[in-house]
């Protein structure tokens, strides 16, 4: 859950681009205008709190990303830091409400989706994703819920099943009015657990095992879905890394350092 400076800061930047204006305008801004721009800071910030997807606004190498969006297993392989996380998470939010923006100029759903989205272990993935998409690494903490990419008001709180801390699955409103389903997974379960289980995007937050990640993209399969990978490419060039990297049939990715 972002904090009040940080939903602040945010929502300045927000109004200031909104504006054509900069920091040091504000300066000389006269008086009654620069309170009207403060009186409308605090209202964007009370909105952003429970709706971050309608206030996203990506740097470049993640609108390269979203511009993949026609392959059928996509990547973004990045240093640490670089929001490649925050991006296919915000994607995700996307497909999963059915709210895009103006700017997009990737893959579209109009009808419900199933997302799997999966990490290395339950805590990463209450610690990363969770955080990223409900707001919260803990989803006992209610009023955290909401304050991530998925808008507080698609969240159908009353379907959301839990182990402790972790959300295990839950239903999202989606803008038809029917509902889409967010599933959280973790690297080391037993797949066959997902058996007859479809798909139609697969999210894995860093380097997946190969086994599992083949297992997940036959969930795809007969939907015709996507795969979403995020990931440092710590292990070397082999297994998933290697397909991306040689962009074998049907792989497409974007590689981002520090310097881009």
């Amino acid at each position: 859950m972002l904090g009040n400076e940080t939903l602040m800061a945010r929502a300045l930047r927000y109004v200031l681009d909104d504006h054509n204006l900069t920091l040091d305008s504000l300066i000389t801004i006269p008086g009654p205008l620069k309170s009207n721009l403060q009186d409308l800071t605090i209202a964007i910030a009370d909105d952003m709190k429970y709706n971050q997807l309608k206030y996203f606004r990506p740097f470049e190498h993640q609108r390269e990303f979203f511009r993949t969006g026609d392959a059928d297993r996509r990547g973004i392989l990045a240093a640490n830091r670089i929001g490649k996380t925050v991006s296919t998470c915000f994607e995700t939010a996307m497909h999963l409400t059915g709210r895009y923006p103006e700017w997009w100029q990737g893959k579209r759903y109009d009808k419900p989706v199933n997302v799997m989205m999966a990490g290395e272990g339950w805590k990463q993935v209450a610690l990363v994703l969770q955080n990223e998409m409900l707001g919260t690494n803990d989803v006992k903490i209610q009023a955290g819920l909401g304050t991530g990419a998925i808008p507080r008001d698609c969240i159908i709180f009353d379907t959301m099943r839990n182990d402790g801390a972790n959300c295990i699955g839950v239903e999202i409103k989606h803008k038809s009015g029917a509902k889409s389903y967010l599933l959280f997974a973790n690297y080391t379960q037993e797949v066959r657990q997902m058996q007859g289980f479809k798909l139609n995007i697969a999210v894995f937050d860093e380097q997946p095992p190969d086994d599992f990640f083949s297992e997940i993209v036959t969930r795809t399969a007969t939907t015709q879905g996507q795969v979403l990978c995020s990931f440092t490419p710590l292990k070397g060039l082999n297994g998933l890394v290697s397909k991306f990297w040689h962009r074998e049939d049907g792989y497409e990715h974007i590689r981002v350092s520090w310097d881009d």
